[in-house]
């Protein structure tokens, strides 16, 4: 353990973390940060030669324990040469967005310190962190590192302050409305359809299996790694977390959707500062319900399946499970704005270490050139 002033910095890895701090973790605002979602990435999404470290941070208190205020669980990469090893956050593509874990208020200066400890303390190259949207953590992370790329970019479409289903209904696009209307009479006056959304425990495995060849069958092929859905699904059942729907033809399998619920009461840590938090609907509980996945059979598809169990689904979250917020995830595919109204994007960083020759290298390579570039470009354009 190293010491500076009031703050502690120690690593754990992850297995010892999740024993030490699994009943103490704080409340997530996505499913998809909460430390059932971090362990089934940790199982099954790691890359050849890697492991899960902890970082923490704790701040000393007098005749007392050290206490944690954040923890940040990251992917350590190693290669032949330790000077080319690789940082990043605890995700994969099945994540759209990862932040560290805040014990304790969330401040600038707190996670400076971390950011600190985590580039003194370790031998690495290239530190690839995200996704964030914007706020305190974002923030500090480009004041942090002179010299940063975003390496990637994502839309994340979702919707706030919805109060009933009514209301959000009649905000979504006359079209996608009559478009639904029209479909639905025309798969009633051909078939009989049937919705089933799955919250129990006792009905998922055979659910499950209807999912995966839903899945199978529709344009997106197969899964890269089903038992990550699966482990993630069972963890959200436990909480009652998952809504898994599926819509059937003449009792054929033809759609399915798995949403995400997640209850937060505690204030979202995108600050402007190190003292104000902000927070769309501060003070209330916000009840978020994402959208994981969707697939359908093409046989079906002239039915608009996917489209009558999306607003099934919704109907759903809204009226029983008095969602606030609804959230696509990740991609900007031109059909999620007819469902959800709002946008933003979503950014990757990468940094590289400049206290080695090969970081120096990377920095002129990957960040000061392509800077000239532009702005060279720029000057000539005006010209």
């Amino acid at each position: 353990m190293t010491k500076n002033d009031q703050f502690s910095y120690r690593v754990l890895l992850f297995a010892d973390f999740v024993t030490q701090y699994k009943e103490s973790m704080p409340n997530a605002r996505l499913f998809e940060l909460t430390l059932p979602w971090l362990a089934a990435t940790e199982e099954f999404m790691l890359p050849e030669n890697s492991q899960v470290i902890v970082h923490c941070l704790y701040q000393s208190v007098e005749d007392q324990e050290p206490i944690l205020n954040v923890a940040w669980p990251l992917v350590h990469s190693t290669k032949k040469k330790s000077s080319q090893n690789k940082i990043s956050s605890l995700s994969s593509f099945y994540s759209s967005v990862s932040e560290p874990i805040f014990f304790s208020p969330p401040s600038k200066g707190i996670l400076h310190q971390l950011l600190s400890y985590i580039v003194q303390e370790h031998q690495w190259l290239s530190m690839q962190l995200g996704a964030f949207e914007g706020g305190m953590v974002e923030k500090t992370l480009v004041e942090h590192f002179h010299y940063q790329r975003v390496f990637s970019k994502t839309d994340n479409v979702y919707q706030v302050g919805i109060a009933d289903y009514a209301e959000y209904y009649q905000q979504r696009p006359s079209q996608l409305r009559n478009t639904i209307k029209r479909r639905e009479k025309k798969l009633v006056k051909a078939h009989k359809y049937r919705i089933e959304i799955i919250t129990d425990i006792s009905d998922f495995s055979d659910a499950f299996i209807t999912y995966k060849a839903i899945y199978q069958q529709s344009w997106k092929g197969d899964e890269f790694s089903f038992d990550f859905i699966e482990q993630v699904c069972l963890a959200a059942l436990a909480e009652n977390k998952l809504r898994l729907g599926l819509l059937y033809v003449d009792d054929e399998p033809a759609a399915a959707q798995l949403w995400f619920l997640q209850s937060n009461l505690q204030p979202d840590f995108r600050l402007d500062n190190d003292e104000n938090v902000t927070k769309e609907h501060c003070g209330h509980l916000q009840i978020t319900a994402s959208i994981f996945k969707l697939a359908y059979t093409p046989q079906y598809q002239q039915y608009s399946v996917g489209s009558l169990l999306s607003l099934a689904l919704s109907e759903h979250v809204i009226s029983k499970d008095k969602v606030t917020s609804i959230e696509f995830g990740m991609g900007s595919e031109p059909y999620k704005k007819d469902w959800l109204s709002e946008n933003r994007t979503r950014q990757v960083y990468q940094v590289f270490n400049p206290s080695g020759i090969y970081g120096k290298l990377a920095i002129i390579r990957k960040i000061v050139l392509p800077r000239l570039v532009k702005l060279l470009s720029r000057k000539v354009s005006k010209k």
